[in-house]
């Protein structure tokens, strides 16, 4: 039986909780990367459909869990009413979360904070795992040896086997950014190829569409490094720098920010306030109650697998039991994509 199975034959056994008939404050906070059309396969799917994306936001409007802002939200935990409430999230700034995710958001009356990776926007860079996605796309089938400083990877690129090729890259990235651009060049070399990867991040002019429609816009770094990673002195550029770009571009002001990948430190909450901002997002699973640490706030993924039944149709029960945490025991709350 598959794991999802098993959560939907789980959550048809479990009653639904109602914050208030507990008398407490909770708030889930979800995250995600991309919106796409219902018809698109990419290699590295980083995200959900357009008519799941739909169907998550319906269910929590019929609900009256939200969704809100992560700052909506935590004012909500910071009144202290009994209620549990919902906050959508967007890291990296993708174009399709303007031109999908926005319209049905709106379209529901609902809200979401969208934490924007400044330095490639302005640059019109595409993020590394695009180029490792493009790489592997572009790349003709066989068999390679991907070698660099100290490591060896042989990729199987048949038909099925970029993804499998793509999941063993990934885990080889998580790495400091002059190390990280060495092995991605080495792979591109490796695998002949030269083309660079389009930026498929929103335009300045998209992200002010956020901002007229209401939407939170926050922080997610200037190059989207892993922080725990670098020093001080080169935290501080990326997060601050990240703030001073979204204020000079959009003229608001973050409040807050999306560790990239997850990833974070002391030296990381120390940047972040330094920056002026109020809290910060992980990807660490979980509920958020009052007394929640405003700088490791707990973030989980919200893709399909949660929320589609066997037979592949949307379903509010396994929906609701995820945004629960109803299976963080079976996954051991672990975080989820590196973006």
């Amino acid at each position: 039986m598959s794991g999802r199975a098993l959560r939907w034959l789980m959550s048809l056994a479990r009653p639904t909780l109602d914050g208030r008939a507990r008398g407490e404050s909770r708030l889930t906070i979800v995250r995600h990367h991309r919106v796409y059309a219902d018809q698109e396969r990419p290699l590295y799917r980083l995200g959900v459909a357009a008519s799941v994306f739909t169907d998550q936001v319906e269910m929590l409007r019929a609900l009256g869990l939200g969704p809100l802002t992560v700052t909506e939200g935590l004012e909500r935990l910071s009144e202290g009413a009994p209620g549990h409430w919902v906050a959508m999230t967007f890291d990296d700034g993708y174009a399709d979360n303007v031109e999908r995710a926005l319209p049905i958001l709106t379209r529901s009356r609902a809200r979401a904070t969208f934490f924007l990776t400044a330095g490639l926007i302005d640059a019109r860079r595409a993020p590394w795992w695009d180029r490792v996605a493009h790489a592997l796309v572009n790349a003709p089938a066989g068999t390679f040896d991907w070698v660099w400083e100290d490591g060896r990877l042989q990729l199987e690129l048949a038909q099925r086997g970029r993804r499998r090729s793509l999941d063993m890259v990934l885990r080889q990235l998580r790495v400091g950014p002059a190390e990280q651009e060495a092995r991605i060049a080495s792979l591109e070399a490796a695998l002949g190829v030269v083309s660079e990867a389009p930026c498929e991040l929103a335009t300045w002019e998209q992200a002010d569409r956020l901002v007229a429609a209401g939407m939170e816009v926050g922080a997610h770094t200037l190059t989207h490094p892993f922080l725990d990673r670098l020093d001080p002195a080169e935290q501080s550029r990326e997060i601050g720098g990240s703030v001073a770009r979204i204020a000079e571009r959009l003229g608001v002001r973050p409040d807050g920010i999306a560790y990239p990948g997850g990833a974070f430190d002391a030296g990381s909450i120390a940047a972040a306030r330094a920056a002026g901002l109020h809290y910060a997002v992980t990807t660490r699973a979980g509920v958020n109650r009052s007394g929640a640490p405003r700088f490791e706030l707990r973030r989980r993924g919200f893709d399909e697998g949660m929320c589609l039944a066997p037979n592949g149709h949307f379903s509010r029960r396994l929906a609701r039991a995820e945004l629960e945490g109803a299976f963080d025991g079976l996954r051991g709350a672990r975080s989820g994509a590196s973006a």
